[in-house]
């Protein structure tokens, strides 16, 4: 398994205000599911990047199985 070192935080401070909005166990079934294009399925996510991107969340880092680059959007409520 590969395992990049991660930042401390990877959130700007919109992010940050966006991502406590959202129920623990919701942020832990986000960071479960995201979509790798090489392992063809919901992987966890290694995260190490979060920002906001108009009113969207963006949650960008790595394949916890391959190691390839993924991210997700986390809509507005």
């Amino acid at each position: 398994m590969i395992m990049p070192i991660q930042p401390d935080n990877p959130f700007t401070p919109q992010a940050a205000k966006r991502w406590i909005k959202i129920p623990q166990w919701a942020q832990e079934k986000i960071l479960a599911n995201v979509f790798c294009g090489k392992c063809l399925g919901s992987v966890p996510i290694i995260l190490e990047k979060a920002e906001m991107r108009d009113r969207d969340l963006i949650l960008m880092g790595t394949c916890n199985n391959c190691g390839k680059k993924i991210c997700r959007v986390v809509e507005p409520e």
